[in-house]
């Protein structure tokens, strides 16, 4: 996984994205907007997405490590019941994003 890691690291520098991995206000937006987006194509809907969020202030705040280790295990249960290999979804990601040479 550190491979797969590295190079997506490798890709978002390389499209000067590396910089909104911060932890800053617009980039916890773009880490929940791509949370929303895997919650809504999993089947969810609005109404059930309300009842989390109102639950989720009740819940203990975790560190970023325990955080991360739980979304990707909740990723990678979505990515089973999809039928989808997750690690090959995220290379398909590092393939199908180009890179800009004219910058």
């Amino acid at each position: 996984m550190s491979e797969l890691q590295n190079r997506i690291v490798e890709r978002l520098a390389a499209l000067d994205l590396l910089q909104q991995v911060g932890l800053s206000p617009d980039k916890r937006e773009k880490l929940m907007t791509a949370a929303i987006g895997l919650f809504y194509a999993a089947g969810g809907d609005g109404d059930e997405l309300r009842q989390i969020v109102l639950k989720a202030d009740d819940h203990k705040r975790s560190d970023v490590a325990d955080a991360v280790a739980q979304m990707v295990v909740a990723t990678a249960a979505v990515s089973c019941a999809s039928d989808l290999d997750l690690v090959q979804a995220a290379y398909n990601w590092i393939d199908n994003t180009p890179v800009s040479l004219s910058d």
